[in-house]
């Protein structure tokens, strides 16, 4: 049944006088929109009970199971942002390791052409530099080209059919290093923003849907159709019992009533005796109703009389009545 007003619901006993006088069955005002349902006697049917009870736990076990299914599915989602942190982390190790080798690989360079004497105008460091520009050119990552002019002069040196001195084998060898840590650190960079836009997608995701809060209102809709349905449930059994009663009370009044009209038709019957008796004695002649009080008096003085001999006291005789039809 629809419950459209307020309801409140007691569920102690009945049994209590005090409390049966101000909660027992339904407390309603006749204008009033709230009304109270006295429920303590019916909960304490096990049937109704026992309904409620397990609607209840139905309830409960379907709110905590969404509440746990999403709390679940967040807690998985805060694993995947995790491990995707975590990968982070290792890159930027990574990262910073290799930038940090390149830098160390830089200064070992330059300390070697102190080493060697190589003027920096020389033709010998003139052609290393044309050697380490193509080199680099030739890494995938490095974002260096030769330009025209470059490749010609490179293309005369190798002309020449010089051979590469010690000093700029060794620049070559660090440099060909140099490069492997670029592309290491490449790499590593572009796995950083890829987990970083893993991280922002998962948290714009978030913000549009909101499944915690979504699911904790859901749970409460839930428990708050419960609590409606339970409402009905006591409500509805409240009114049977309430006409059940009503029922009992009607055939109380109809067996008082009949009850009644027996006694009203006993006194009826009494009253027609009592004048007939009244007519009668009206129409009794004097001498017999004389005749009649005297056998009464004589009667009641042998009574007497009998009670003084056995030296009895009148009290001691209970019930010793004359009845006047004698």
């Amino acid at each position: 049944m629809k419950v459209q007003n307020n309801i409140t619901l007691f569920t102690g006993d009945t049994r209590n006088s005090a409390q049966a006088s101000d909660k027992a069955g339904w407390s309603q005002a006749s204008e009033e929109k709230n009304k109270t349902i006295y429920a303590g006697n019916l909960l304490t049917e096990f049937p109704l009970r026992d309904r409620i009870q397990e609607r209840k736990a139905q309830a409960q076990q379907r709110a905590m199971k969404i509440v746990g299914d999403t709390w679940n599915g967040d807690r998985q989602v805060e694993g995947l942002v995790e491990e995707s942190r975590e990968r982070r982390r290792n890159l930027q190790v990574t990262y910073k390791e290799a930038q940090d080798r390149i830098a160390e690989i830089r200064e070992e360079s330059e300390a070697l052409r102190d080493v060697y004497g190589v003027d920096a105008d020389s033709e010998e460091q003139q052609y290393l530099d044309l050697l380490l520009k193509e080199q680099a050119a030739n890494s995938p990552v490095s974002g260096v080209e030769l330009t025209e002019e470059e490749s010609e002069r490179l293309y005369e040196f190798r002309l020449q059919g010089k051979e590469l001195t010690e000093y700029q084998q060794r620049q070559l060898e660090l440099n060909g290093e140099i490069g492997s840590h670029q592309l290491v650190a490449y790499k590593a960079k572009a796995g950083i923003e890829k987990e970083n836009a893993v991280i922002r997608g998962i948290r714009e995701e978030q913000r549009k849907v909101h499944p915690m809060t979504d699911a904790q209102k859901q749970a409460e809709e839930v428990m708050e159709a419960a609590r409606n349905e339970i409402i009905g449930m006591v409500t509805e059994e409240a009114k049977d019992h309430i006409d059940e009663e009503q029922e009992e009370k009607k055939e109380e009044a109809e067996a008082i009533k009949e009850k009644k009209e027996e006694q009203e038709e006993v006194l009826e019957k009494r009253e027609e005796r009592e004048k007939e008796l009244e007519r009668l004695m009206e129409e009794m002649p004097v001498e017999e109703m004389a005749d009649l009080k005297n056998v009464q008096a004589q009667v009641q003085q042998e009574i007497q009389d009998m009670v003084s001999r056995m030296n009895l006291v009148a009290e001691d005789i209970k019930g010793a009545q004359v009845d006047a039809s004698l």
